[in-house]
């Protein structure tokens, strides 16, 4: 379901003219203002009017009314100065001076509520400003992915005000738990989004803002219908449903009736979906938001492919499709692509479906790519965050031992001068500091140098982690190019052989030569399979380690050269894919030696799972060969192997004897 899902409750619109009224009696008012905190706070709302939808201008209000705070030495305008400045340059997208300015307003505003006194109202003031500064850092870390760190700061904001008491309050609640629920939408935890939705709308009261009051019903009935619990989605909206019908707001009713579509949708009940879809379209269409009109159009067509009017289905997704390209959803043209495959396989243009097929998988694979860089995006500042409140414990623990460093020197000497002890003790205390000095160098030097040891392994598994990732990436675009590009290529020079063998007339002798040309294109198209399968298994990538080398082992047997048995144990959950891919070319490895050196008649590969650890055996009943060679003379295959298991910081051991055959066993703790 495309449902826009808004962060935070609708803000009171109002008209150009009025707004144009307000700018110009605060422009006249400012013009006459005698006292320097007059015209700080009209330039400030000036600066605020201005915000939408000219910056420029705002931002010189904003600066001008600085100008005076900064003489003026009042700590809370310059908060305040810095709050706006933040949500400004929020506007502007700059996002990492924005961070700066809410940081040093959040550090000013915890200054003025300490210094403020008990239930004042200035005390009141600082924590709704302050709680302003923690929604922007919330709604800034939500734009940039980091959704974790961003419900951090809306908890904050909470834990703020709750003591507070009066509307103002709950109108900021209700606004920080919908931006919470929003947070966890986007996570996909609709939970969690249900439970902050409720706790939202219990602060909200329908004589005060209806609209405010039936959005946030509305929030709770699509997060239910996101549970597939569309019981519990009805009544919320039936709750709603005769003040949405008698307001007739075109805002509401897209909402309104979208999600009422989208719960007949799930039910499969065609026709009442059709029906409220196409009331949320005719409400879009009214006040041209093109957002919802897509939504709507998205729904109409699905209705329209499974009640049989394949026609109109087309035309809605090709609608939706252009649409969502032009104002850039791509989930938009992700759901419109896989509705114009199956109305295309049921109306049975194969051709179409495939060529809309492909374009689903290509913007499939980039929005999930996208998914995966905004995790890695979270991983990281979490990274990051926890390395510098580690470095802040760190510091704070030097300088309490340098604090007690020095007051035990200043212990000492006051003793020494005090007692006037002796020649021989100031002797023996020298000695004995002195060689304390010599102990603390030597183990400073011998801790350097663990640490330059450490950092040269470090360096090492870096390189060791590139190349591998290097070689996997190379095989897997190189195994695509080979079956995608050479593959196609000589499949098309097949069947236009075939074509023309019914077109041409040939003599016999030619038709054999013919018929063995087409022979060798069959065993050239299977030999290039083949080996782009080796260089990139599917079955590796799709099922997992076991079920790749239970194929690759039967792929083997099928030749004739090694007859291989393979045996798993405790192998009914996959490992991580980069370890799979790792211990799968261990093994293929290990294989190759064998049919290139062992002369082997028979191997056995195993597979151990238990108690967390992975134990890989591999065995022949080959030559053999002096394991003390190893040591001298390493081959590449060797090397090569060496390197990966070192890379998953295994244990391999080799067991070999001449005329013995061999046994290589390989341990990792997973």
């Amino acid at each position: 379901m495309l449902f826009l899902y808004l962060a935070g409750l609708p803000i009171l619109f109002s008209s150009a003219a009025a707004q144009t009224n307000s700018i110009d009696s605060l422009q006249n008012l400012l013009q006459t203002a005698q006292k320097d905190t007059i015209k700080i706070k009209l330039n400030y709302q000036l600066a605020e009017q201005l915000r939408g939808y000219n910056t420029t201008g705002a931002n010189k209000y904003l600066e001008a009314g600085y100008a005076i705070a900064k003489v003026y030495k009042e700590k809370y305008y310059t908060a305040k100065y810095f709050l706006n400045k933040g949500e400004l340059l929020f506007d502007m997208a700059k996002y990492d001076d924005s961070r700066i300015s809410f940081d040093a307003a959040i550090v000013l505003y915890d200054q003025l509520i300490t210094s403020a006194k008990p239930a004042s109202a200035q005390l009141e003031t600082y924590k709704f400003d302050k709680t302003d500064c923690l929604i922007g850092k919330g709604l800034l870390l939500a734009k940039l992915y980091n959704y974790q760190e961003s419900i951090k700061y809306y908890l904050d904001a909470v834990a703020g005000i709750e003591e507070t008491k009066g509307n103002r309050k709950n109108a900021y609640m209700a606004t920080l738990y919908a931006d919470i629920s929003s947070n966890y939408y986007e996570l996909e935890q609709f939970e969690n989004s249900l439970k902050y939705d409720i706790m939202g709308l219990s602060y909200l009261n329908p004589d005060e803002n209806i609209d405010r009051y039936i959005i946030a019903n509305l929030f709770v009935a699509d997060d239910y219908s996101s549970l597939q619990q569309f019981d519990s989605s009805s009544l919320y909206l039936e709750k709603i449903r005769a003040t949405v019908i008698k307001l007739n707001k075109p805002n509401l009713n897209i909402r309104f009736y979208y999600i009422m579509g989208g719960i007949y949708r799930n039910k499969k009940e065609w026709a009442n979906a059709l029906i409220s879809f196409q009331k949320a379209y005719d409400a879009a269409q009214k006040i041209k938001d093109d957002f919802q009109i897509v939504n709507s159009e998205e729904g109409l067509s699905d209705c329209y492919l499974h009640t049989g009017n394949l026609n109109k289905a087309r035309e809605l997704a090709v609608d939706v499709l252009n649409e969502s390209a032009r104002i850039n959803i791509p989930l938009g043209k992700v759901q419109a692509l896989q509705l114009l495959v199956e109305i295309e396989e049921k109306a049975g243009n194969i051709d179409k479906a495939y060529h809309y097929q492909k374009q689903f998988i290509t913007i499939s694979d980039s929005i999930k790519k996208e998914k995966v860089q905004r995790q890695m995006n979270e991983t990281e500042v979490k990274y990051q965050t926890e390395k510098k409140q580690k470095e802040i414990l760190q510091l704070q623990k030097d300088k309490l031992s340098q604090s007690l460093s020095i007051k035990q020197k200043l212990t000492l000497n006051y003793f020494l001068i005090g007692t006037l002890i002796t020649l021989i003790i100031v002797g023996f205390l020298i000695y004995r500091n002195l060689r304390n000095r010599q102990l603390l160098s030597k183990q400073q030097d011998e801790l350097q140098q663990q640490r330059i040891r450490e950092l040269e392994k470090d360096k090492q598994l870096v390189a060791v982690d590139s190349m591998l990732k290097g070689q996997e990436d190379e095989r897997s675009r190189l195994a695509k190019d080979l079956h995608d590009g050479l593959g196609g290529l000589l499949s098309g020079v097949k069947f236009s052989l075939s074509n023309m063998k019914d077109n041409i007339i040939v003599t016999p002798d030619n038709m054999a030569v013919f018929e063995r040309s087409l022979d060798m294109i069959d065993t050239s198209i299977k030999e290039l399979r083949r080996v782009a399968h080796n260089m990139m298994p599917e079955m590796l990538t799709k099922f997992g380690l076991d079920e790749a080398l239970k194929e690759y082992c039967t792929t083997l047997n099928a030749t004739g050269l090694l007859i291989v048995k393979y045996h798993s144990i405790g192998m009914d959950f996959r490992i991580e894919k980069s370890s799979e891919i790792i211990m799968y070319r261990i093994i293929q490895e290990l294989l190759n030696n064998i049919l290139k050196h062992a002369a082997a008649k028979e191997a056995i590969v195993q597979l151990i799972r238990e108690d967390g650890r992975l134990n890989i055996i591999v065995e022949d009943d080959g030559k053999g060969f002096d394991t003390m060679l190893l040591k001298n003379n390493k081959g590449a295959g060797i090397v090569s192997i060496q390197s990966r298991v070192d890379y998953l910081k295994g244990q391999l051991d080799i067991h070999s004897t001449s005329g013995k055959g061999t046994l290589v066993n390989i341990e990792f703790n997973i």
